[in-house]
């Protein structure tokens, strides 16, 4: 099942913002033009502008395409309306994955069109992919709107421009299959027929090697960072930072000791930072250390095929000189096996890990727990702080994200997501929204095959015609058995080329309806879900959410204040209300006559009712005996309500207060959420058994091969 996102909000009707107008005025200045109103029966005409990445290495931004494509616009005698661009994106990446793209048929979609050609420099604006190319092109079309392209001077009004722009779609595509051959290819077979020489093939280089020959094409490799100095050398080298390594660990048994050791003699890592336990752990732990192996294509990155396997070709082992003597590696071996074994803390289970959004951008994780003791009268929280805060990160560099209290956040957000799945009606609209964006979006993929299957048809039966004539002429011409084939072969040679081009679109296009009907299928596999709504999720442990918001990729926004961390011993007069559900009244005289004669004389030289008026605000405010305006000292204060209030004095006082005006007690674990999460129905409903609870079970519906994306925006705001 094609993984399909529920979009929320149609985005159809939507005012294009002042950034996006500002940013398109800058396009007008730079490309020297101006916006134009059309004359009576002129075409009005928008240039759709991309380049890639790597065009904006080489200096090409949408300025230097964008003048001709104004060119072209003005030569043709349209009027120019617009300008829509989208630097930095690939080619492969469908119309709906590319901003400007999306915006460029939000307006088409408008009622009145307020434009009737898009004219592009070359067809690889539109996209190197036919996956890219033609649905757009046709979802145009079929809104009245034709497509133009500068180079080659073509458009898609006639069928002779449409020929060509289909011959030059799959041209794109094979050069993008090109390209991409042979760049994979290449470090394939570097990779097989250098393994041994410590081929180096890019990226990052492991600690103790350094890149010799680094720039010359087929001879870049990896080698010992050892000193070359005839002389006194001065320089820091990593193979001598791994020996020290080695000979500290077997002094010390210590990853910690051993860093500092490290940090001591001067040297640092890669990157520059200093030595640390896991660092350190990596360093004499990893396998180009301990075996001088790197293996190409074998990281969990790795892109893979339908059948698991790499897409670019099988893992190679190579092969680096090693750095750590036999007798080095024997003692660092003997080292590990008598160095005690960690024991593991116990941990809190966090359900959120990396799914909430910290103020500076990055995210939560867990801080495991908290280091206030109980000495000071307070328990472990759960702790989460920002990994912008890690201790990897130097002091300097640190961001002052608060560290907030896990709990409430993860309380929340569970019972919103609970509410959301057990909420047919919202399902059922996000259901019948997916459903509309099929019917009103997309290409007329049937009146595509139809047509193709029209022009096959009448191709193929050119082609017999063609085959009958030229077997004729070749007995006329008396031509050997072999002479009559080459003969026959080239007289039908271009038309059986563009045959074999329009099977291989058709074959694409019935692809493209497959999954666009997928859009179709996934709406009612909501609707389905829907149906299954009532289910119960039941008491699932902390594990249990986590998963569920896994499989949800739920991202939360803590809106408003955070749950900080606890100060202080916690309010027992404000948890006797919380806990309780009850309201904190008001002691007016009414309410005072109704406990005066069951409240005690605390103290002759303070009223009893002064002392009760200073439990009820305590417990009202939250704030500590010492900063409470009572009246009263707050060591006297604090005696009576533990003698008499947190002795169950305070709970006959509330019996007769039942029912008093009062306010709410301050809720510090009270929090406000955003959950916002990408609706997968077939993951939800796969596996349609029951748990003990009667819940829903699932699993990870990832497509073998795909690694699932986490940052990909979710298109469903759970709750706020």
């Amino acid at each position: 099942m094609t993984r399909v996102l529920m979009e929320a909000v149609a985005s159809a009707g939507l005012p294009v913002s002042t950034d996006d107008r500002v940013r398109r005025e800058a396009l007008f200045r730079a490309l020297d033009t101006v916006a134009q109103v059309a004359e009576p029966g002129q075409l009005r005409a928008v240039a759709y502008l991309r380049v890639s990445t790597e065009d904006q290495r080489k200096g090409f931004g949408v300025t230097y395409t964008g003048k001709r494509v104004v060119k072209h616009i003005a030569r043709k005698g349209w009027a120019l309306v617009d300008v829509f661009a989208d630097e930095g994106f690939s080619g492969s990446l469908d119309h709906t994955q590319r901003p400007d793209v999306k915006e460029l048929m939000r307006q088409a979609r408008m009622t009145p069109r307020p434009f009737d050609v898009v004219a592009v420099y070359e067809d690889r604006a539109i996209g190197r992919k036919g996956r890219a190319f033609w649905p757009w092109v046709w979802e145009l079309q079929d809104l009245g709107v034709f497509t133009a392209v500068v180079v080659g001077d073509y458009d898609n009004t006639t069928e002779e421009g449409e020929s060509r722009m289909r011959k030059a779609a799959d041209r794109a595509e094979d050069e993008l299959v090109t390209i991409r051959n042979r760049t994979q290819g290449g470090l394939q077979e570097k990779a097989e027929f250098m393994g041994d020489e410590g081929a180096y093939l890019g990226g990052n280089v492991p600690f103790g090697y350094r890149i010799k020959n680094k720039g010359v094409t087929g001879e870049s490799r990896l080698v010992p960072d050892d000193c070359e100095c005839t002389g006194e050398c001065t320089t820091k080298h990593e193979t001598d930072c791994m020996h020290l390594a080695v000979a500290r660990f077997v002094a010390t048994l210590s990853y910690d000791k051993t860093g500092e050791d490290l940090n001591g003699a001067g040297f640092r890592r890669k990157n520059g930072d200093l030595w640390d336990y896991g660092s350190v752990w990596n360093l004499l732990n990893s396998q180009v250390t301990l075996e001088a192996v790197m293996v190409h294509r074998g990281s969990k990155d790795v892109v893979l095929d339908k059948e698991g396997k790499p897409r670019y070709g099988k893992p190679v082992e190579i092969k680096l000189k090693p750095i750590l003597t036999p007798r080095e590696l024997a003692d660092l071996a003997e080292a590990k096996a008598k160095r005690p074994r960690r024991r593991t803390p116990k941990t809190f289970a966090y359900t959120l890990l990396g799914r909430v959004a910290s103020p500076c951008g990055r995210v939560y994780v867990g801080n495991g727990r908290s280091r206030q003791g109980d000495k000071h009268g307070r328990s472990p929280f759960k702790a989460m702080r920002c990994s912008g805060a890690s201790g990897s990160i130097p002091k300097t560099e640190r961001c002052d994200c608060p560290v907030i209290r896990a709990e409430p956040v993860e309380r929340e957000s569970w019972r919103l997501v609970k509410e959301f799945l057990q909420n047919p009606e919202e399902l059922h609209r996000l259901a019948a929204e997916a459903l509309q964006a099929r019917r009103e979006g997309g290409a007329d993929f049937d009146s595509r095959l139809k047509d193709l299957n029209k022009h096959i048809a009448e191709l193929e039966e050119s082609i017999d015609l063609m085959l009958m004539a030229a077997t004729q002429q070749a007995a006329a011409r008396r031509m050997s058995r072999a002479e009559a084939e080459k003969y026959i072969a080239r007289m039908t040679a271009q038309p059986n080329a563009e045959l074999a081009d329009l099977q291989k679109q058709r074959m694409d296009v019935e692809r493209w309806k497959e999954d666009a009907e997928d859009v179709e299928d996934n709406a009612k596999q909501l609707a389905a879900l829907a149906r299954k709504a009532r289910v119960r999720l039941g008491e699932k442990t902390l594990e249990e959410q986590a998963e569920l918001f896994d499989l949800l990729q739920a991202e939360v926004e803590i809106v408003g204040d955070v749950p900080s961390r606890p100060l202080g011993r916690p309010c027992q007069a404000g948890a006797f209300f919380v806990q309780r559900g009850l309201m904190v009244p008001h002691l007016t005289d009414e309410a005072w006559s109704r406990v005066a004669d069951i409240v005690p004389v605390f103290s002759p030289r303070f009223p009893s009712r002064d002392i009760l008026a200073a439990f009820l605000e305590k417990a009202r405010t939250g704030v500590s005996w010492k900063k409470l305006d009572a009246g009263v000292p707050h060591t006297t204060l604090m005696n009576h309500w533990i003698r008499w209030g947190a002795a169950g004095g305070l709970a006959v006082v509330m019996e007769r207060l039942a029912g008093m005006p009062g306010t709410p007690p301050p809720d510090h674990d009270a929090v406000t959420v955003k959950v916002r999460c990408t609706i997968l129905p077939e993951v939800l409903l796969a596996g349609q058994g029951a748990d003990v609870n009667g819940a829903l079970t699932s699993s990870d519906g990832s497509t073998a091969g795909e690694t699932p994306s986490r940052t990909r925006s979710p298109d469903r705001v759970a709750g706020r």
